[in-house]
């Protein structure tokens, strides 16, 4: 079966009525953008991951504080577009090989410190970005940075005083790119 609806049309009454209708059958989801709908670039995510503010120490909250007010004036659309990119970016590097420097150092592989190490990577941008992507080697073993994740959700309540609903495009949990676990 395939069926077209505009992601405006998708109210609690029409989900309501596709889960009347096809109790828990797994449902996909194809996005296709609307004419009106910009999608964010990727030099613009990565413009504004360069908004961290290294220079606040170790005070985590000042060092996001300027991607969150960035990413706060963004569109919706452009918000839950770059939690996307950003998960896209952390799952890239969610492989065997770029986790065998934590696993040498430990003697096995923290799913937690991996996942935070991966977010690391991508705060400290582009550059650094693909030197690791492209040489997992490289891949650091003392540097953690997990409040990368949550940029996008402070931004979306600090734009809309609402929650966050959000299902990442790719999961990024350790040992969520499967094909590069061979799993």
């Amino acid at each position: 079966m395939h069926y077209t609806i505009k992601s405006s049309d998708l109210t609690e009454a029409t989900l309501s009525a596709i889960q009347q209708r096809f109790g828990d059958a797994q449902l996909t989801i194809n996005i296709a953008p609307g004419n009106k709908q910009e999608m964010i670039t990727e030099e613009e995510c990565w413009s504004l991951i360069n908004q961290l503010d290294w220079k606040a120490g170790e005070n985590d909250d000042e060092i996001v504080a300027p991607l969150v007010a960035a990413l706060a004036q963004e569109s919706i659309a452009n918000i839950y577009q770059f939690a996307d990119w950003l998960a896209k970016k952390t799952w890239q590097l969610d492989t065997a090989v770029h986790a065998e420097n934590l696993i040498k150092q430990d003697g096995f592989l923290s799913v937690d410190d991996f996942l935070y190490a991966r977010c690391a990577v991508v705060a400290n941008g582009e550059e650094y970005y693909n030197l690791i992507l492209n040489q997992p080697s490289e891949f650091p073993t003392s540097v953690t940075f997990l409040p990368l994740l949550y940029t996008p959700i402070v931004a979306f309540q600090e734009k809309t005083k609402e929650e966050m609903v959000y299902v990442p495009m790719y999961n990024y949990e350790t040992y969520g790119n499967k094909e590069a676990w061979g799993k």
